[in-house]
């Protein structure tokens, strides 16, 4: 009877735990998603100052700013020890940014977007390359210093090439020197605000995977993944109602480029812990097809709308499904 008593008690401490870490992850990813947003706000008008252009603008500084979130977090977890987390936070936001991102970016805009072929399939080009280099973290099976330096190498070479290409008009006009003290302020405020956050997010998605005994790879390709995603979903919508297509495309394209590199660079270099490949596997698979897809859109598309956006969110559910233990592809 004792026995039954303390199995009964454990099972409600289990689920009350559960429950605690389940409402501090869906606050901690709406908290990360609103400080986010201003975040990127205050880096924003700080672009003015320096009178960016609107490519280096959205691949450079937007791109690393609303990746932030994922950097946080996947810097945090591979301090841990948990790479799976890590790695599948990365391929998972990729994921989330190519297809369900870009789709309801799309749809709520209520926007045709048109496409600059030179410079957008450039882009493309280079998001291709980055994407099969998780190829070789998932036979290796872990995260290494020579796979960090080298994708660090990557991110500067592509930025580098980027900004260069994109110095030739620029959209910001020179700010007053006011407020400038506020805005510095508010920035490392809203930064050191998105440090703690991660902390947490990392912290809950761990005990809910260990809770219901699923990778911890898993949990960070769908709940962190699509989670640290918002702030790129909040100014790709609002640069498409601009009317300031470059720039949104290049921090969405840019943002996924840096993911599998500065941030997948930054946490090889702070573990070496191992992956779980099997369920890397899947997120590959649909790292490549919306890495192709977006490629497709760009490459034999002049502009692309709703009936495009729907087939990317169709992807996405595809991948979720799949992830949920739906048997939607044969690997």
């Amino acid at each position: 009877m004792l026995r039954i008593s303390l199995l009964i008690s454990s099972t409600l401490s289990l689920e009350a735990m559960f429950q605690f870490d389940l409402l501090v992850l869906l606050l901690s990813l709406f908290l990360m998603a609103l400080v986010s947003e201003r975040f990127v706000l205050y880096v924003s008008k700080i672009a003015e100052i320096f009178g960016l252009s609107e490519m280096a603008a959205g691949f450079v500084l937007l791109s690393v700013s609303t990746s932030l979130p994922e950097l946080l977090v996947s810097t945090i977890a591979s301090l841990i020890g948990e790479g799976g987390l890590s790695f599948g936070n990365v391929l998972g936001s990729n994921i989330a940014n190519l297809t369900i991102i870009m789709g309801l970016a799309v749809i709520l805009s209520r926007t045709r977007v048109p496409i600059n072929e030179e410079s957008h399939r450039e882009l493309v080009q280079f998001l291709f390359l980055a994407s099969i280099i998780p190829l070789f973290v998932v036979q290796r099976g872990s995260l290494s210093l020579a796979l960090g330096i080298v994708l660090l190498i990557l991110f500067a070479y592509f930025s580098f090439i980027v900004s260069k290409k994109a110095s030739g008009t620029t959209i910001f006009k020179s700010a007053n020197n006011k407020d400038k003290l506020l805005l510095w302020i508010k920035f490392l405020v809203s930064l050191a605000l998105l440090i703690v956050i991660s902390k947490y997010t990392v912290d809950s998605s761990v005990n809910i995977a260990e809770f219901f005994e699923i990778p911890p790879s898993v949990i960070g390709a769908t709940i962190v993944g699509f989670g640290t995603s918002l702030p790129e979903l909040a100014t790709t919508i609002q640069a498409f109602r601009k009317g300031l297509y470059d720039m949104a495309l290049g921090n969405l394209i840019g943002s996924c480029i840096t993911n599998l590199t500065l941030i997948l660079g930054v946490s090889s270099l702070a573990s070496f812990s191992t992956v779980n490949v099997v369920a890397a596997g899947s997120f590959m698979f649909f790292v490549l097809l919306s890495t192709m897809t977006m490629w497709y859109v760009v490459s034999a598309k002049k502009s692309f709308g709703r009936r495009t956006a729907l087939i990317l969110v169709t992807i996405y559910t595809l991948f979720i499904l799949q992830e949920l233990g739906f048997s939607i592809i044969i690997f």
